[in-house]
């Protein structure tokens, strides 16, 4: 891999990494790794804000529509994937640009740590299941607290299917922490977090807007045609926000308006679940949009150090 850090384009959901990355293309040869735990699926393209094909005709990306609705993603899955796309990427004279909001991505391709390596068990996410049943959620959220506070900050934790597995990777380290330490599986990546910053009132705008967009636009239908495929509503692809108030409207449960306000406020809480997760673990170079380009120009341009 070369010797100049990897540019990271990061930052809270609706900010504009994509749309800088595509403006960054028109200046220097980059191909994107994207970091986007949801713009892997297949068919989820409305809901996810996913770059249409001409944005991709505009700079080759990579990570994007890899995998089903119904198949399971990981952060060691994607650092290993993600690795072997820089190599290709270089190899042919570009510049790889990762470029996504998922932070727990990021972090496991740079750290060069097992993070997301942690495999399931079956048995503990059965009891965490049966715990959640009984007891209800709280217990469970102040064990993550106590256990990993910076997992249990990231994720959503009013999401069943994430809380359980937050706990079950937090139980699981928990008990590997006391066994002799294992050496990190790769070496870590240097690199330059470049963090997005839009002030709250204008972000929470752009969220609202870009939310009613995408019901306007097709969300609806995608959704639907989903289903129709067999996909099962369960799914994590299609219990995150937006696909599921998309169905929930589809079954009369909510009224288009309330769908698209309920969206808007559960993208509003990712966003400041992602600001405050990127602030507290990765070294991150904020800026506001219009002075990103310079910055990340310069980092590309600029001599590798010796």
């Amino acid at each position: 891999m070369t010797e100049r850090p990897l540019l990271v384009i990061a930052g809270p959901t609706a900010t504009g990494k994509t749309a800088l990355a595509l403006e960054l293309a028109e200046h220097l040869p980059i191909e994107v790794i994207s970091a986007d735990s949801r713009q892997v699926y297949r068919g989820l393209d409305i809901g996810t804000a996913k770059p249409t094909r001409a944005e991709r005709s505009r700079a080759p990306h990579h990570l994007v529509d890899i995998i089903d609705p119904d198949e399971s993603f990981s952060a060691h899955r994607f650092a290993r994937m993600a690795r072997a796309a820089i190599v290709d990427i270089e190899s042919r004279g570009a510049r790889p640009v990762v470029v996504g909001g998922t932070g727990f991505y990021i972090q496991a391709l740079l750290t060069g740590s097992p993070l997301g390596a942690t495999p399931p068990d079956p048995g503990l996410r059965s009891r965490l299941a049966r715990e959640l049943e009984t007891h209800g959620p709280d217990p469970l959220i102040r064990r993550l607290r106590d256990l990993a506070p910076d997992r249990a900050a990231a994720i959503d934790l009013n999401n069943p299917r994430r809380l359980i597995r937050a706990l079950e990777i937090a139980e699981s380290q928990s008990r590997e922490s006391t066994r002799p330490v294992q050496p990190k599986t790769t070496t870590p990546i240097p690199a330059y977090v470049l963090g997005l910053e839009v002030e709250p009132e204008i972000l929470a705008k752009r969220i609202a807007k870009r939310t009613e967009q995408m019901f306007r636009s097709g969300l609806l239908h995608e959704a639907r045609r989903l289903c129709d495929q067999g996909y099962n509503r369960s799914l994590p692809a299609l219990t995150g926000v937006g696909y599921a108030e998309a169905l929930a409207h589809l079954d009369g449960k909510l009224t288009l308006s309330e769908a698209i306000e309920r969206a808007t406020i559960r993208t509003r809480q990712y966003a400041r679940r992602q600001r405050t997760w990127f602030r507290h673990q990765l070294p991150t170079h904020w800026r506001p949009p219009d002075t990103a380009l310079k910055t990340a120009l310069h980092h590309l341009t600029a001599a590798p150090s010796s």
